[in-house]
C-alpha cells in the first residue's frame, strides 16, 4: 500500500512537471505571438504615418504651390503697372530732357 501510494505521489509529480513544461511552452509560444502581432501593428503604424506624411506633404506643396502662383501674379501685376505709370511718365521725360539739351547746346 505504501508502494502504490508512492507510485501515486511519483506519477502526480510527474504530471505536474508535464503541466509546468507546458505551460512554460504555451506561455513562451503567447510571448512569440504577441511580439509578432506586435511587430505587425508597429509596421501597420509606421506605413500609416507615412501615408498620412506623404499626403501632408502634398498638401502643404500644392498650397505652398498655390502661394507662390498667386504671389508671382500679384507681383506681375505690380510690375506691369509699374511699367505703365513709367510708360505713361517717357514722353514727359523724354522731352524735358530734349528741352535741356537743346538748351544747354543752343546756349554755347
Amino acid at each position: 500500500m505504501f508502494v502504490e501510494e508512492l507510485a501515486e505521489i511519483r506519477k502526480c509529480e510527474d504530471k505536474a512537471d508535464e503541466i509546468k513544461k507546458q505551460s512554460k511552452a504555451d506561455a513562451r509560444k503567447k510571448i512569440e505571438d504577441a511580439e509578432a502581432e506586435a511587430v505587425k501593428i508597429i509596421e501597420a503604424a509606421e506605413t500609416k504615418a507615412k501615408d498620412i506624411l506623404d499626403s501632408e506633404t502634398d498638401i502643404g506643396q500644392e498650397e505652398s504651390q498655390r502661394k507662390y502662383d498667386a504671389s508671382m501674379e500679384m507681383s506681375k501685376k505690380e510690375a506691369q503697372g509699374l511699367i505703365e505709370k513709367a510708360k505713361a511718365n517717357e514722353d514727359k521725360a523724354v522731352g524735358l530732357i530734349t528741352e535741356r539739351i537743346v538748351n544747354i547746346c543752343g546756349n554755347n
